[in-house]
């Protein structure tokens, strides 16, 4: 799968703990950081299916807002329980500007969130 890497913020608009969603080439993108530095993963819970994004980052865990599901966020391995790992996607700074890598292909229908609302 050929990948490319896109420009999408500044290293210093994200905080300790936060995490910012990014839709890139169809992909569903969570931008997070955490105390081991910036990581980027798919913004779908593979236990429900349900977007990460505005769940709590500690330890460099994400936890999903919906059923408290737990991911590592550098290897996308589930925590504590035996859900399907996350997608993760290579990060790189330059110059301050974080790029993520993602496949040229358009996700498929395992990669996009259900709407929760």
């Amino acid at each position: 799968m050929i990948e490319t890497y896109h420009d999408i913020a500044s290293e210093a608009d994200l905080a300790l703990g936060q995490s910012r969603a990014h839709l890139i080439n169809g992909w569903p993108i969570l931008l997070c950081r955490s105390e081991a530095g910036l990581f980027a993963i798919i913004n779908r819970c593979t236990h429900a299916a349900s977007p990460l994004e505005g769940g709590r980052i500690r330890r460099n865990t994400i936890s999903c807002p919906l059923h408290s599901a737990r991911f590592d966020i550098a290897s996308g391995q589930c925590v504590g329980a035996a859900y399907r790992p996350l997608k993760t996607f290579a990060v790189r700074i330059e110059k301050g500007r974080v790029a993520v890598a993602v496949p040229n292909e358009l996700p498929g229908d395992d990669h996009r969130p259900l709407l929760t609302g």
